[in-house]
């Protein structure tokens, strides 16, 4: 895949502003057309939002650290900064339905701290799967998310926000593309141990449980704190994971190849993959999500 990265950084450099450019003054509009649990659930989600922003954030710092062009080093430190700006946004458009960061399930803030901790110490191997996996959390933020948020309301900061943020996640998209498909050309008939090895060196049998089990331990987190989000919000989740809008989003999933070539040979990715349909599963189980598949190739 193609991709002039002089034009990428002159885009991200202009793009960049501020949440001081948000009149944060102005008062939720629309709020009177929702019921308590309607405003609720849209603060909640986008609280969960704004955590999953804040780990997007982590993911591109890595990106930043280990990529060997230094145009896409200098992008991604600029894509960190754009998902701090994201995460903070978020969270005062929660404050705005009358929702805190104590507000969300305790399960869910369990996730999110099980998440800061495989990030205390990270290393070329978290970079390996965050940086291989990281399409498919955008791609449901773009497809999933925002436009169920954007019906909630026809409140004026809340559509200037997300018209800031869907501008930055086009550019994340770009580059998520572009780095999978240039993994792929790398990676090519490797399996996810092989790939690990190259990257870090051997490791012993306990080093390669204990990845295992760091996986195993942020895959389970996940499907926890959703949950308890999807129960919890249920008004919301029915619009959220809607038959149409999940089609939608697995339609973009589909073909990722068509915009990264060598994407389905990055293990990482297949790997996520894996991933996402289990969390498909778990969705339809607590009555998330009615339907939606996809296939790897």
């Amino acid at each position: 895949m193609d991709l002039d990265l002089d034009r990428m950084l002159r885009l991200t450099r202009r793009g960049q502003w501020s949440i001081e450019d948000i009149d944060w003054h102005r008062p939720l509009a629309g709020a009177e057309q929702m019921d308590p649990i309607e405003r609720r659930d849209a603060g909640l989600q986008l609280l969960f939002t704004a955590g999953l922003e804040r780990q997007a954030a982590k993911i591109f710092l890595l990106c930043a650290e280990y990529i060997d062009d230094q145009r896409a080093a200098e992008i991604y430190q600029l894509f960190y900064q754009d998902e701090l700006r994201h995460a903070e946004a978020e969270i005062r458009l929660a404050a705005r339905y009358g929702v805190g960061w104590n507000d969300l399930p305790p399960p869910s803030r369990w996730m999110f701290r099980q998440m800061d901790k495989i990030f205390i110490r990270p290393g070329r191997g978290h970079h390996e799967v965050t940086s291989a996996t990281i399409l498919l959390f955008e791609l449901a933020l773009d497809t999933l998310l925002i436009p169920a948020l954007k019906e909630q309301t026809s409140d004026d900061v809340q559509a200037e926000v997300f018209r800031r943020i869907d501008q930055d996640e086009s550019r994340h998209l770009a580059m998520d593309y572009w780095l999978l498909d240039r993994k792929g050309g790398q990676y090519a008939g490797q399996d996810l141990d092989a790939v690990i090895e190259e990257t870090m060196g051997p490791r012993t049998r306990w080093q390669r449980l204990r990845g295992k089990y760091i996986l195993y331990r942020s895959f389970i987190s996940l499907l926890v704190g959703m949950g308890a989000m999807g129960l919890k919000t249920r008004s919301l989740r029915k619009k959220l994971m809607a038959p149409e809008r999940v089609e939608q989003y697995l339609s973009r999933v589909r073909k990722v190849p068509e915009r990264a070539p060598r994407a389905m040979e990055v293990p990482a990715y297949r790997m996520g993959l894996g991933g996402l349909r289990r969390i498909l599963r778990f969705e339809r189980g607590i009555g998330s999500v009615a339907t939606g598949d996809f296939s790897e190739s």
